[in-house]
């Protein structure tokens, strides 16, 4: 495994509540096993020193599902950052949190807890953990264009990439999708131009640091021609 060709990679975790109900478990409980996981492969990301990740947690299609089960997933989302002894693993890691996504829609507590580590890591020199919460893309370049318009700059590539919420941020060299999947659902829309992606058949719950070597081996053996 060789990943010095990366410099972000993202995931898009896909196979939660699958996990689950292949288990005969709580789909919550592939929910809290699924943030587990992040927070196992983001300390990975950052002892292998690949400067940056996303993780695809919480789309803006998400807000569609039933009230009762959004409830569920943002209170287990503020048990798990509030309890869980992983949390202080990231943070001994020194890695580095910004949410993307329109993160006023979360419920307030959320959004405390959210700025709060933010707030503790902002100095951190480690991976910088990209999470995407209630974030489409989409939804990204819309608000994005219409930063660009209320300050009155030009409508070109470079103004909108500078408003997007990943400014400052080099585009996804790998997007990883799990589950089988085989499609971007709204993720990272303007930035995956030219992205190189992989399709993991493993479900998140179950994706490993073996896994994760496997897909930058594969990624390491492509050429990337950026439409040249």
């Amino acid at each position: 495994m060789n990943q010095k060709n990366i410099n972000h990679i993202a995931f898009i975790m896909d196979g939660n509540s699958t996990w689950a109900k292949r288990l005969n478990k709580p789909v919550l409980d592939g929910y809290l096993a699924g943030m587990k996981r992040i927070a196992n492969i983001i300390c990975y990301v950052n002892s292998i020193n690949i400067p940056y990740a996303t993780c695809y947690a919480f789309s803006s299609e998400n807000w569609l599902r039933p009230k009762s089960w959004i409830d569920s997933f943002m209170d287990l989302a503020i048990k798990f950052l509030e309890n869980d002894p992983l949390i202080q693993t990231v943070l001994d890691a020194k890695i580095k949190l910004r949410v993307i996504g329109d993160k006023y829609r979360l419920p307030k507590k959320l959004q405390d807890i959210i700025e709060y580590y933010e707030g503790i890591t902002a100095n951190n020199d480690g991976t910088l953990m990209l999470l995407a919460m209630s974030y489409g893309g989409r939804d990204e370049i819309v608000r994005s264009v219409k930063k660009v318009i209320d300050s009155k700059l030009e409508i070109n590539e470079e103004n909108i990439s500078n408003n997007l919420d990943t400014s400052g941020v080099p585009d996804p060299d790998l997007i990883i999708r799990t589950s089988s999947k085989k499609r971007l659902s709204n993720f990272l829309l303007w930035q995956a131009s030219y992205s190189e992606f992989y399709s993991s058949d493993l479900l998140w719950p179950e994706f490993s640091e073996e896994e994760l070597n496997k897909a930058l081996d594969d990624f390491n053996s492509r050429i990337r021609t950026y439409g040249r």
